[in-house]
């Protein structure tokens, strides 16, 4: 199953890169290959999130957790252009809200309903983050910086199908994030060493923490939980990739 995990993340990893490439090939599509995937990601993550932590009612939870996310892309796009991750908030706070109704009509006789509540905000985050990578787009070099992102998201990942503890996948899969991270800085003549190193850092940090939860979870059972587990840090490293590019 870490494998598949590896695969699936791969897999959706290079539909990121590739389609931050395309638009500056497609004529009058500029970005919107990259959104369109980033969509597709989210409604992946949407479906096998709850399922992954095992809700006992997780198809109205995942129903607000794709549109929180696909709120959060749209807002990215379109609103003003913004410092911050401001575009997030909006879809968080009506994705919070949204995910109270879906525990309040379960009535009160239902189960878990607090546990639900706090799966079904944790998935608003990670989608809302993922729209990252479609506003990444918007930005200048961005198709480099994209790359650089998933050179180190793949470099932490890879450490993480050994069957070994935690005390020694996580500090190995960060320094292999880093060490990508800087050499990937060799890609783009403008990118300096020290954000390279910021950003393998960041996505080193998110991919091996998420692996250490997902471990103490158990693990993936089937094809939507899988999915969920390799979705939820590449969406998460959308915002940070983004947020480091700032830096640039």
């Amino acid at each position: 199953m870490r494998l598949k995990v590896l695969a699936t993340g791969t897999i959706a990893l290079a539909l990121l890169v590739t389609a931050s490439y395309l638009p500056g090939q497609l004529e009058g599509a500029t970005n919107w290959p990259l959104a369109a995937v980033t969509l597709v990601l989210i409604a992946a993550f949407a479906l096998g999130w709850p399922r992954l932590m095992k809700l006992s009612a997780p198809l109205p939870v995942s129903v607000v957790i794709f549109l929180a996310g696909a709120g959060s892309t749209a807002l990215g796009l379109w609103a003003p252009p913004r410092p911050s991750l401001g575009w997030v908030a909006p879809a968080l706070a009506a994705g919070v809200i949204l995910v109270f109704l879906t525990q309040l009509v379960r009535g009160t006789d239902a189960t878990k309903r607090l546990e639900s509540a706090a799966v079904g905000i944790v998935g608003l985050l990670i989608a809302a983050f993922g729209s990252g990578w479609a506003v990444l787009g918007t930005e200048p070099a961005w198709r480099s910086v994209a790359l650089m992102a998933g050179i180190s998201i793949l470099a932490a990942a890879v450490p993480g199908v050994l069957r070994l503890p935690d005390r020694i996948v996580f500090p190995l899969g960060f320094v292999l994030a880093v060490l990508a991270g800087g050499a990937a800085s060799m890609l783009h003549p403008q990118v300096q060493l020290a954000p390279a190193l910021v950003l393998g850092a960041a996505c080193g940090l998110v991919v091996v923490g998420s692996r250490a939860m997902l471990v103490s979870l158990g693990g993936p059972k089937g094809t939507g939980q899988m999915a969920a587990a390799a979705l939820a840090p590449l969406l998460v490293c959308g915002s940070v990739t983004w947020y480091v590019l700032l830096l640039l």
